[in-house]
């Protein structure tokens, strides 16, 4: 008996939009906002990979935020004095210095207990870390 397999392709569909702080997404599912328009992208030049889903984590309470957001206020001069420290021991150039201590001013303006509570699943898990850990040097 010959068995022969049949390869069958299932077109993969892959959407794109922006979201409401202009951030570009990428996704095999349509936005769940609906007022966002996502438009369906050729795949013709396109390779695609499996990436793994972003942690989904659930909201803060109101402690754990006020605690999250208390931790980095109370780590923020020691995450900048540790970036100043790779520059001044040649672990990172003057570019990377940039980008580190803008990252971090960047982090200082969206860890916010305004923010908390619509975090995005990355920052969220960042937030979870930080109310756990009162050095948030251990959090990334």
């Amino acid at each position: 008996m010959i068995m022969s397999a049949i390869a069958f392709s299932c077109p993969a569909k892959i959407y794109k939009w922006v979201d409401k702080e202009g951030n570009t997404h990428f996704s095999d599912k349509p936005p769940k906002d609906k007022g966002l328009k996502a438009t369906q992208q050729k795949l013709d030049n396109m390779n695609i990979v499996d990436m793994p889903r972003p942690l989904k984590t659930q909201a803060l309470s109101s402690s754990m935020c006020r605690q999250a957001v208390d931790n980095f206020s109370k780590n923020f001069a020691t995450h900048k004095k540790k970036i100043e420290q790779e520059l001044a021991q040649s672990k990172i150039n003057d570019m990377q210095f940039a980008e580190k201590l803008t990252e971090l001013e960047t982090l200082k303006k969206r860890i916010t207990v305004k923010n908390c509570h619509k975090a995005d699943p990355k920052l969220n898990t960042l937030l979870h870390c930080m109310a756990k850990n009162p050095n948030t040097q251990v959090c990334r």
